[in-house]
């Protein structure tokens, strides 16, 4: 069991988008519990849900908290306990004693989301066999890149560097593209987000210049051996635009 408590100092702080530290307390069965200190900086809610995601964590303590984040996470897995005001020591004890309890939330305050790791093994497996190197993301400040996909260029010869972001982190896939195409920034030749299309989801990714592959479409484009186009990649490619398929 692992529980997370934002804090400011010894209390628990004000807001949970906003705190810089997290208790990540964790308890096993007969044995002690273990205590880690956690630092999240940015200005936004968002790295920190990711960052209680990266954690495990199971259950988060909190004062006060949006009403997207806490979606997020309890989608998630995540169980949240807000409203909790004065100091840490006290409040852990409490959870632990079982007099915190989580707050019945609506049921259709939810989106169902897809399995995660579902996604990034068919990513995985797609990329590979079309010819590129595939491993998981740089690490914990990443977030949002789940798999790192390389391909040597077929026209220049230099590397062609892919982020891959497979949906399903949180129910609002929207936010997680914005948050994709803030996490990136100039790293990448091309972003391609993986998850099941629709309407709004395609439109934030043109909008935001991401490519979108959707598992369920079965329209993955191949191309012939020798060929001098990149694979799976139907948009232009930064820094490699005469290798993009639809470019001449």
């Amino acid at each position: 069991m692992k529980v997370a408590i934002p804090y400011l100092g010894e209390i628990i702080a004000p807001r949970f988008e906003a705190a810089r530290y997290f208790l990540v307390i964790t308890q096993e069965k007969n044995r002690k519990s273990t205590e880690t200190h956690v630092e999240c900086a940015g200005p936004e809610g968002y790295r920190r849900v990711r960052l209680l995601q990266i954690h495990r964590v199971g259950t988060l303590i909190c004062n006060g908290i949006k009403g997207s984040y806490r979606d997020m996470l309890a989608a998630s897995g995540i169980s949240v306990i807000q409203n909790v005001t004065g100091p840490v020591r006290p409040a852990i004890k409490a959870f632990l004693a079982g007099d915190l309890r989580v707050e019945a939330q609506a049921a259709d305050v939810l989106t169902t989301s897809c399995d995660h790791q579902a996604l990034i093994g068919w990513a995985r497996e797609l990329f590979e066999q079309h010819g590129y190197q595939a491993e998981a993301g740089p690490g914990e400040d990443s977030f949002l890149v789940d798999l790192v996909a390389r391909i040597t260029c077929p026209v220049c010869g230099r590397m062609v560097k892919v982020a891959v972001c497979c949906g399903a982190h949180t129910y609002n896939a929207t936010h997680e593209i914005v948050e994709f195409h803030h996490t990136t920034g100039a790293d990448y030749d091309a972003r391609v987000y993986v998850c099941p299309a629709n309407p709004t989801v395609a439109k934030f990714c043109r909008e935001y210049g991401i490519e979108l592959l959707d598992p369920e479409a079965g329209d993955t484009q191949t191309i012939a051996v020798g060929s001098n186009k990149l694979p799976i990649l139907k948009g232009p490619v930064r820094n490699h635009e005469r290798a993009s398929m639809n470019i001449e």
